[in-house]
């Protein structure tokens, strides 16, 4: 599949970029490491980043342009393999479009997609296609690809982290990667962040079979001067690694209404029931995009009864 995927790089003289809205470090990574890999080893091709951006831009700043670009163009969605969830909606436009993912949902947008959830992030994908085929990785696209594998692996404490995330990460390493920089950028916060995170750990709540959950609506994010996606996705393990927490979720009401559900596990798959609530993702960690806080509420009535299933069965 390796070769597939080269074969339509080498077919196209200009290729645009896509990944999923509200970027984590694991999409803005995988697609800032394949343009600049493909830069380095196909240096005739025209490659351009396109999507929203937020705190995670300082791996690197995305391209302004114009639809007519997309004409006989190669498109590639890293990191979503659904519509719904693509940045951008102009990969359309494209003459072909190429869906590179490691998450637990078949692509509704791909003409040709390789889609393998054995990988922890879609940046070991991007990774090891450059390793097995021997293409040119410099310490650009190192760095931010090492980016992408550490923080989708929980930096490497996630139960499905693989001898082959660390073969990875050593080779990322060995290419120059600035492990350093990333870290940094990871673990210094503000102020306010540090604040945030005192009152999820103060003011979660568990159900009756202690699933960890918060519900925050739109004044949270302005009390603390963060983004929705700063709440939402960055505050979840907050709940996390605590003695009897075995399922936790954040709800989190944004600017448009919609409830964003974060969803995680320490063992007990639950994909199955983002998928329900037109969601999905990885078997421990998903999520689903709701239309209220009563939604909400049946997505916790769910893990709660799947949590007293486990129990019952021991």
């Amino acid at each position: 599949m390796y070769k597939k995927i080269l074969k339509l790089i080498r077919d196209y003289d200009t290729i645009i970029i896509h990944r999923h809205m509200n970027p984590d470090m694991d999409a803005y990574g995988s697609q800032l490491g394949l343009k600049r890999i493909i830069e380095l080893n196909f240096p005739t091709k025209k490659v351009f980043v396109v999507g929203d951006e937020n705190n995670f831009s300082f791996l690197g700043s995305m391209d302004v342009i114009d639809n007519s670009i997309y004409s006989n163009a190669l498109a590639i969605i890293v990191d979503v393999a659904v519509s719904a969830l693509v940045s951008d909606d102009r990969y359309k436009l494209a003459k072909h479009v190429l869906v590179i993912d490691h998450h637990l949902n078949a692509s509704d947008i791909a003409d040709t997609e390789y889609i393998n959830s054995d990988y922890i992030a879609c940046a070991q994908i991007i990774a090891d296609i450059a390793l097995t085929e021997n293409l040119v990785v410099d310490k650009d696209a190192a760095t931010v690809l090492f980016g992408g594998l550490a923080t989708d692996s929980g930096r490497f404490l996630y139960p499905n982290t693989t001898a082959k995330s660390f073969e990875i990460a050593a080779y990322l390493a060995k290419e120059g990667a600035d492990i350093q920089y990333i870290y940094d950028n990871l673990y210094i916060e503000t102020l306010n962040f540090k604040k945030l995170k005192g009152y999820f750990i103060n003011n979660f709540k568990t159900t009756k079979n202690k699933v960890a959950y918060m519900q925050n609506d739109t004044s949270v994010k302005d009390e603390y001067g963060v983004t929705t996606f700063v709440v939402s996705r960055a505050m979840v393990n907050q709940m996390s690694g605590i003695k009897g927490i075995e399922i936790w979720a954040n709800f989190t009401m944004d600017e448009n209404g919609k409830v964003q559900s974060e969803l995680r596990s320490k063992k007990i798959p639950i994909v199955d029931i983002a998928k329900k609530y037109g969601g999905g993702g990885h078997a421990l960690a998903c999520g689903c995009t709701l239309s209220s806080f009563e939604d909400a509420e049946l997505v916790l009535a769910d893990l709660d009864q799947l949590l007293e299933k486990e129990i019952q069965n021991g």
